[in-house]
């Protein structure tokens, strides 16, 4: 039987690739691929497309860079906001000469990323039914997890809302009439790419933490560290097959017990590969970063170094699960340094736009962390269903539509709802810049 998967194209004010794979997705190919399935697979957002060849876009450090994009018109809902729409990833014309050369079709699966990516999934749909009118679409991912309802909208046969692979086998084995086995192990398929600038890998599942602004309880409900030697080798093989240099860690607590994980992870990897680089585009705890830590992560050769401090506010501090104190950023910040890293190397987050927030609360701690050596970064808030804080949205402002998984979108900074908006956002761009 012969399976299409799809990661669709991005509607958005901006988009970056910034070590972005759709590795749940991946691992749902090996599950068919395993089951022995005839596989195709087309991502717009691959940028080692031969499309790419001849257009200028500008490559960033690491295996990151720009998508080719196209200004669209923007959505009603985005009518107020001073920004130019696009549409990212590779242009319609590529993919339906992709389609011609596969024929028949038995299923055809849809990944879905933000929430306000839809867009791009409805784009694709349509596309679809015209071709394949009587083939199943499945869609599943982020979008769906989250916007469950909202997806029964979409003109699918089977919306599967979050990421256990073995409810997903059991659904659709059952829906579809077809025995679907787990098999021993299953991994992210990447060899649906011709090539790769960098892998992305997760250690582990879920997050031992509890943030009000959070979704990943929904979608990965416990925290499980997978097994030391499996990630090894799973590293290890992608490696010597893409000749990979740059690595990027998913994990939402990364660094929880480190001496028992990720330590023994880095230490058996450079036993037997050399030059890599890792990253940790996500966000770290910063007091797990003890001194010992920070020298590990110097000699292992990480080169991205986020940290998730999101606030000063004390009271919002404990909405994050006191995940970090001040004391504690201060220490990892010097660990860190002492360590050799530089400036340009470590970058915090600090988040923005959140349900009761004034900007006078994101330029207090701007002024304070620029007199730290390091990389500011705001991390635009997104009200996610289904989360404490989505619910206090609610409840706060109920003449907002958060509800429309479109006004979810971070770069709009939902919440923020005042005369001056852009005016006062522009200027904690320029703070951050300067």
């Amino acid at each position: 039987m012969k399976c299409l998967f799809i990661n669709p194209p991005v509607y958005d004010f901006s988009a970056y690739d910034l070590w972005s794979k759709p590795l749940g997705f991946l691992k749902i190919i090996d599950l068919f691929k395993k089951n022995g399935f005839e596989i195709f697979y087309f991502d717009f957002l691959d940028r080692n497309h031969e499309f790419y060849k001849n257009i200028k876009v500008k490559k960033g450090k690491y295996g990151c860079g720009n998508y080719f994009y196209k200004e669209v018109e923007k959505p009603q809902i985005y009518k107020n906001v001073p920004r130019k729409y696009k549409r990212f990833g590779l242009p319609t014309n590529i993919f339906l000469d992709f389609l011609k050369n596969i024929g028949g079709l038995d299923f055809i699966f849809i990944t879905t990323g933000m929430t306000y990516w839809v867009l791009g999934v409805r784009e694709v749909i349509n596309i679809i039914k015209q071709l394949y009118p009587k083939v199943p679409i499945i869609v599943g991912g982020i979008y769906t997890s989250f916007c469950y309802e909202d997806a029964q909208n979409l003109k699918a046969n089977y919306i599967f809302k979050g990421k256990d692979i073995l409810k997903f086998s059991y659904e659709f084995s059952s829906i579809f009439n077809i025995d679907i086995k787990m098999p021993e192990r299953i991994e992210p398929f990447w060899n649906v790419y011709k090539k790769l600038d960098y892998l992305v890998i997760k250690t582990s599942s879920g997050c031992p933490f509890s943030c009000w602004y959070c979704g990943i309880k929904q979608i990965e409900g416990v925290y499980k560290k997978r097994d030391v030697e499996e990630v090894v080798e799973e590293i290890i093989k992608n490696v010597e097959k893409f000749k990979i240099e740059d690595i990027a860690f998913y994990d939402d607590a990364l660094f929880f017990n480190f001496e028992e994980h990720l330590y023994r992870i880095l230490e058996k990897i450079t036993k037997n590969t050399k030059n890599l680089r890792f990253h940790t585009p996500n966000g770290i705890h910063p007091k797990f970063i003890k001194k010992e830590v920070s020298f590990i992560l110097k000699e292992t050769n990480f080169k991205t170094i986020r940290l998730s401090l999101e606030t000063i506010n004390d009271k919002r501090n404990k909405e994050s699960d006191n995940k970090v104190n001040f004391n504690e950023f201060e220490m990892c910040v010097r660990n860190l340094v002492d360590a050799g890293f530089r400036k340009e190397e470590i970058g915090v987050y600090i988040l923005a736009g959140l349900p009761n927030q004034k900007p006078e609360e994101v330029i207090k701690t701007i002024n304070i962390l620029k007199n730290y050596p390091l990389k500011i970064k705001i991390a635009e808030y997104s009200p996610i269903p289904g989360t404490v804080d989505f619910e206090i949205a609610k409840n706060l402002y109920p003449e907002l539509p958060i509800s429309d998984p479109l006004f979810q979108n971070n770069s709009i900074y939902p919440l923020w709802n005042f005369k001056n908006k852009w005016e006062i956002i522009n200027q904690i761009k320029q703070m951050i810049k300067s």
